[in-house]
């Protein structure tokens, strides 16, 4: 990867941050190859990150639907977004509240929950009515057909990964051409889809020779953020403006001997300096500041994020996408 672009930026970067978060175009691409897999079906993904609100618009201009299950992300969503209520932590004072933002369509399967959503609400809710992707085609139409006119959505479970998709195509566009027309149809999309997307930027705050080894201290800890950034190979790629490589290591802010985010090869850095992590893992951005990248890792300026996409996600589309 190129990303001597990226080191220029950072030379004039004007940030009191030591950590930002770089968006490629890994999570578009991704999108567009589910969009194409599954013409016509709606995707719903339930966002990690519930403070960073550039984030959650870029899954709106992307046209996906944000599944919100806890306060923390009903209070950083607005009318503007594409949601449906989740159900897993379900209270009233949960439905009132995404009642009194707008939202009043709830993704569930039990019965108990909408008759927890009746007691609150009345009729002035719809459903999403979620299946198990091991459900026939035959058993959901029928339930469907007996189904009330608040439920004319269904979900048909999660998808971990595109292979999973593939898997399932013919069954969900058969099931998708059978369902009576003013019913839609949605998916959601697993976290596996999110992984590995992004780059994070991280200032180099200590540097420490010992023994002829170098340790270097960035301002993050495996304790705390990169905990939930690595991804399933649980090991993260380094790039640094150095050619010249030693063997060292790279430790968190924490002073902890166990907070150790690498042990090997890199490139060779002073205090002061930034270096890029690969490999990033699942889409909990938080609230880390976000620099938009295009697809030949260029930095886009000045666009806000949700500028930098295309509605229409032509494969094409040579500016940005969403990463996380």
């Amino acid at each position: 990867m190129d990303t001597a672009a990226i080191f220029t930026h950072f030379d004039t970067l004007n940030t009191e941050e030591n950590t930002v978060l770089l968006l490629s175009n890994h999570l578009y691409q991704t999108v567009s190859k589910v969009w194409s897999e599954l013409p016509g079906v709606k995707l719903v993904y339930e966002p990690l990150s519930v403070q960073n609100k550039d984030f959650l618009d870029l899954l709106s201009t992307l046209d996906i639907t944000i599944k919100c299950s806890n306060q923390d992300l009903l209070n950083n969503l607005t009318r503007k977004q594409g949601v449906v209520i989740g159900t897993s932590n379900l209270t009233t004072s949960f439905i009132k509240s995404a009642f009194a933002k707008g939202f009043n369509n709830f993704l569930t399967q039990q019965s108990r929950d909408v008759l927890k959503i009746t007691n609150v609400l009345g009729n002035e809710f719809s459903l999403t009515q979620e299946f198990s992707k091991e459900k026939t085609t035959e058993e959901i139409l029928e339930n469907v057909q007996q189904s009330s006119s608040q439920s004319r959505q269904i979900c048909v479970g999660t998808l971990q990964s595109l292979q999973e998709l593939r898997s399932l195509k013919d069954r969900i566009m058969d099931l998708k051409w059978k369902l009576p027309s003013d019913v839609r149809l949605s998916v959601e999309l697993g976290q596996e889809f999110f992984q590995s997307t992004f780059l994070i930027a991280t200032k180099i705050i200590g540097k420490e020779i010992l023994d002829g080894q170098t340790s270097y201290t960035v301002d993050m800890s495996m304790f705390e953020e990169f905990a939930c950034y690595l991804d399933t190979e649980n090991n993260f790629s380094v790039y640094s403006r150095s050619d010249s490589t030693s063997y060292c290591s790279l430790y968190g802010n924490t002073g902890d001997e166990e907070d150790l985010i690498l042990e090997g090869e890199m490139g060779e850095v002073d205090t002061g300096d930034w270096i890029l992590l690969g490999n990033a893992g699942l889409a909990d951005c938080r609230g880390l500041d976000m620099i938009l990248l295009d697809k030949d890792y260029r930095v886009v300026r000045p666009r806000s994020p949700s500028q930098a996409f295309s509605n229409s996600l032509d494969l094409e589309f040579s500016l940005l996408t969403v990463s996380a």
